[in-house]
């Protein structure tokens, strides 16, 4: 998609201005290539995959945080495995709800908001570019606390995504 057609595309779904002013005179194919900003690449997706796709990919994202959980705290796990079950048809969204529902209000960090967020993008398919989004935010979040760096693991999930999705996937 050339660069006028991107930023109308982009301002048809309420894009961000920042995501817009960045986007510069990008094409569709340069501006996956150069964003090193996993949430913004996971909300591009959303209108353009399946949420299955989507789901997975968050799982791939999020399952980069649970380094920073503690030993025998399982349930973030537990949630992303829910949710990749669900993307392959194997689980039904009531399985995925109450492994995420586990999560609700504790207190094991942002590794578990991510699996929250992945288990959510599953669940409720209006909400899922926001809670896609919200997986790569956590996850940085974590990096950043527990002493990591949160632009490697930026980099980390951007590379994730592109590796499910190694071009642009483009507006029908």
């Amino acid at each position: 998609m050339n660069n006028i057609e991107l930023v109308k595309h982009l301002a048809s779904r309420n894009a961000c201005k920042r995501a817009i002013k960045w986007l510069g005179n990008r094409d569709s194919a340069q501006m996956w290539a150069d964003c090193k900003r996993p949430g913004w690449l996971m909300w591009y997706a959303t209108n353009h995959v399946t949420r299955e796709d989507l789901v997975l990919v968050a799982c791939d994202c999020a399952a980069t945080a649970l380094r920073y959980v503690q030993p025998g705290e399982d349930r973030p796990r537990l949630a992303i495995e829910a949710a990749r079950s669900w993307a392959k048809r194997e689980e039904n969204v009531k399985s995925v709800k109450d492994a995420a529902t586990a999560l609700s209000g504790s207190n094991v960090g942002a590794a578990a908001m991510a699996a929250y967020a992945a288990a959510y993008t599953a669940a409720d398919s209006f909400y899922s570019p926001g809670f896609a989004k919200g997986v790569a935010h956590y996850v940085a979040e974590d990096a950043a606390r527990y002493g990591g760096s949160a632009s490697d693991a930026k980099a980390e999930m951007c590379r994730l995504i592109r590796l499910r999705w190694p071009t642009c996937p483009e507006a029908k």
